[in-house]
Protein backbone atom coordinates (compact mmCIF):
# COMPACT_ATOMS: atom_id res chain seq x y z
CA UNK A 1 0.00 0.00 0.00
CA UNK A 2 1.24 3.28 -0.93
CA UNK A 3 1.97 5.92 1.53
CA UNK A 4 -0.76 9.66 1.38
CA UNK A 5 1.34 12.46 1.67
CA UNK A 6 -0.96 15.05 0.96
CA UNK A 7 -3.70 14.16 3.20
CA UNK A 8 -2.52 16.51 5.89
CA UNK A 9 -2.75 19.46 3.50
CA UNK A 10 -6.43 17.86 2.12
CA UNK A 11 -7.15 17.78 5.53
CA UNK A 12 -7.01 21.95 5.70
CA UNK A 13 -7.98 22.82 2.63
CA UNK A 14 -11.28 20.49 3.12
CA UNK A 15 -11.90 22.20 6.25
CA UNK A 16 -11.15 25.92 5.37
CA UNK A 17 -13.69 25.70 2.08
CA UNK A 18 -16.34 23.44 4.19
CA UNK A 19 -16.50 24.05 7.62
CA UNK A 20 -16.10 22.02 10.57
CA UNK A 21 -16.88 18.07 10.20
CA UNK A 22 -19.87 17.89 12.65
CA UNK A 23 -21.41 14.08 13.10
CA UNK A 24 -23.95 13.41 15.73
CA UNK A 25 -23.32 9.58 16.19
CA UNK A 26 -19.51 10.72 17.16
CA UNK A 27 -17.81 9.13 13.55
CA UNK A 28 -16.67 12.47 12.88
CA UNK A 29 -13.10 11.36 11.88
CA UNK A 30 -14.39 8.52 9.31
CA UNK A 31 -16.84 11.31 7.35
CA UNK A 32 -13.61 13.48 7.19
CA UNK A 33 -11.84 10.49 5.97
CA UNK A 34 -14.42 10.06 3.09
CA UNK A 35 -14.61 13.75 2.28
CA UNK A 36 -11.05 13.88 1.11
CA UNK A 37 -10.48 10.66 -0.08
CA UNK A 38 -8.03 9.22 2.10
CA UNK A 39 -6.42 6.11 1.09
CA UNK A 40 -4.59 5.01 3.87
CA UNK A 41 -6.11 2.75 7.02
CA UNK A 42 -8.47 3.75 9.64
CA UNK A 43 -5.35 3.83 11.71
CA UNK A 44 -3.02 5.66 10.22
CA UNK A 45 -6.05 8.25 8.94
CA UNK A 46 -6.60 8.74 13.42
CA UNK A 47 -2.84 8.78 14.16
CA UNK A 48 -2.35 11.89 11.45
CA UNK A 49 -5.95 13.43 12.73
CA UNK A 50 -4.59 13.00 16.57
CA UNK A 51 -1.07 14.43 15.11
CA UNK A 52 -2.72 17.28 13.82
CA UNK A 53 -4.74 18.09 17.15
CA UNK A 54 -1.31 18.23 18.93
CA UNK A 55 0.25 20.55 17.12
CA UNK A 56 -2.44 23.20 16.42
CA UNK A 57 -3.65 22.77 12.79
CA UNK A 58 -7.05 21.00 14.22
CA UNK A 59 -9.71 20.90 17.06
CA UNK A 60 -11.36 18.18 17.94
CA UNK A 61 -14.55 17.54 20.04
CA UNK A 62 -13.97 14.59 21.91
CA UNK A 63 -16.41 12.47 24.04
CA UNK A 64 -15.23 9.21 25.25
CA UNK A 65 -13.91 7.49 22.65
CA UNK A 66 -16.57 9.02 20.10
CA UNK A 67 -15.38 12.85 17.89
CA UNK A 68 -18.97 14.19 17.16
CA UNK A 69 -16.82 17.61 15.62
CA UNK A 70 -13.68 18.56 13.50
CA UNK A 71 -12.61 21.93 12.66
CA UNK A 72 -9.55 23.92 11.01
CA UNK A 73 -7.61 26.08 13.12
CA UNK A 74 -5.36 28.96 10.87
CA UNK A 75 -5.35 29.40 6.97
CA UNK A 76 -4.79 26.35 4.76
CA UNK A 77 -1.07 26.22 3.27
CA UNK A 78 -0.47 26.27 -0.22
CA UNK A 79 0.38 22.98 -1.64
CA UNK A 80 4.12 22.93 -2.52
CA UNK A 81 5.87 20.68 -5.10
CA UNK A 82 6.84 18.23 -2.29
CA UNK A 83 3.39 18.28 -0.43
CA UNK A 84 2.14 17.34 -4.25
CA UNK A 85 4.31 14.11 -5.04
CA UNK A 86 2.68 11.54 -7.04
CA UNK A 87 0.21 9.80 -5.26
CA UNK A 88 -2.27 7.45 -7.21
CA UNK A 89 -4.92 9.44 -8.20
CA UNK A 90 -8.41 8.73 -7.22
CA UNK A 91 -10.75 8.17 -9.77
CA UNK A 92 -13.17 10.58 -10.95
CA UNK A 93 -15.69 9.63 -13.48
CA UNK A 94 -19.20 10.35 -14.66
CA UNK A 95 -21.54 8.47 -16.98
CA UNK A 96 -24.12 10.78 -19.13
CA UNK A 97 -26.78 9.77 -20.88
CA UNK A 98 -28.97 11.13 -23.67
CA UNK A 99 -32.04 9.97 -24.71
CA UNK A 100 -31.46 8.24 -28.50
CA UNK A 101 -27.56 8.44 -27.63
CA UNK A 102 -25.01 6.47 -26.69
CA UNK A 103 -24.13 6.55 -23.00
CA UNK A 104 -21.24 8.23 -22.09
CA UNK A 105 -18.62 7.65 -19.06
CA UNK A 106 -16.04 10.39 -18.29
CA UNK A 107 -12.92 9.73 -17.09
CA UNK A 108 -12.26 13.20 -15.54
CA UNK A 109 -8.65 12.16 -14.25
CA UNK A 110 -7.28 10.97 -17.91
CA UNK A 111 -9.47 14.17 -19.31
CA UNK A 112 -7.23 16.31 -16.87
CA UNK A 113 -4.43 14.38 -17.74
CA UNK A 114 -4.94 15.07 -21.27
CA UNK A 115 -5.84 18.85 -20.53
CA UNK A 116 -2.47 18.78 -18.69
CA UNK A 117 -0.61 17.44 -21.64
CA UNK A 118 -1.70 19.39 -24.59
CA UNK A 119 -0.95 22.68 -22.08
CA UNK A 120 3.04 21.49 -21.60
CA UNK A 121 3.53 20.66 -25.40
CA UNK A 122 1.49 24.07 -26.13
CA UNK A 123 4.20 25.63 -24.02
CA UNK A 124 7.02 23.86 -25.28
CA UNK A 125 6.05 25.05 -28.56
CA UNK A 126 5.83 28.26 -27.88
CA UNK A 127 9.64 28.67 -26.64
CA UNK A 128 10.76 27.01 -29.02
CA UNK A 129 8.90 29.23 -31.60
CA UNK A 130 11.23 31.99 -31.46
CA UNK A 131 14.12 29.37 -32.15
CA UNK A 132 12.60 27.78 -35.13
CA UNK A 133 11.87 31.25 -36.42
CA UNK A 134 15.43 32.53 -36.41
CA UNK A 135 16.79 29.12 -37.73
CA UNK A 136 14.04 29.60 -40.78
CA UNK A 137 15.77 33.13 -41.04
CA UNK A 138 18.76 31.96 -41.01
CA UNK A 139 18.51 29.19 -43.57
CA UNK A 140 16.52 31.91 -46.18
CA UNK A 141 19.53 34.46 -45.54
CA UNK A 142 21.47 31.28 -46.75
CA UNK A 143 19.92 30.77 -49.70
CA UNK A 144 19.46 34.07 -51.40
CA UNK A 145 23.68 34.15 -50.74
CA UNK A 146 23.73 31.19 -52.82
CA UNK A 147 21.33 31.89 -55.40
CA UNK A 148 23.44 35.09 -55.75
CA UNK A 149 26.72 33.58 -55.59
CA UNK A 150 24.98 31.07 -58.84
CA UNK A 151 23.72 34.40 -60.43
CA UNK A 152 27.53 36.00 -60.14
CA UNK A 153 28.37 32.55 -61.76
CA UNK A 154 25.83 32.63 -64.59
CA UNK A 155 26.44 35.79 -65.37
CA UNK A 156 30.66 35.41 -65.72
CA UNK A 157 29.26 32.37 -68.19
CA UNK A 158 27.10 34.18 -69.89
CA UNK A 159 29.88 37.27 -70.52
CA UNK A 160 32.56 34.81 -71.33
CA UNK A 161 30.34 33.58 -74.00
CA UNK A 162 29.55 36.64 -75.21
CA UNK A 163 33.10 37.33 -75.55
CA UNK A 164 33.40 40.11 -72.92
CA UNK A 165 36.24 40.60 -70.33
CA UNK A 166 35.35 38.19 -67.06
CA UNK A 167 36.15 40.91 -64.43
CA UNK A 168 34.03 42.79 -65.64
CA UNK A 169 31.04 40.61 -65.47
CA UNK A 170 31.74 39.47 -61.73
CA UNK A 171 31.73 42.90 -60.94
CA UNK A 172 28.99 43.86 -58.52
CA UNK A 173 30.02 47.60 -58.18
CA UNK A 174 29.28 48.56 -61.89
CA UNK A 175 25.51 48.10 -61.06
CA UNK A 176 25.41 49.65 -57.80
CA UNK A 177 27.39 52.86 -59.89
CA UNK A 178 25.12 52.61 -62.47
CA UNK A 179 27.39 51.95 -65.36
CA UNK A 180 26.78 49.00 -67.52
CA UNK A 181 29.47 46.73 -68.77
CA UNK A 182 28.52 46.43 -72.40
Amino acid sequence: MHRDRTARLRIRQFLAASGPVVDPSGYATGVLKDAIGYSGSSVAFIQLIATMDREGEIAREIRGKRTYKIEGLGVPPTPTADALAPVEPARATATVAVPGQPTIEIDYTLLAQALIRELLVATVAAKEAPDTAAAEEDQLKAERDEYARRLKLARAQLDELLGKPISAGLRGDDAAAGRTTD
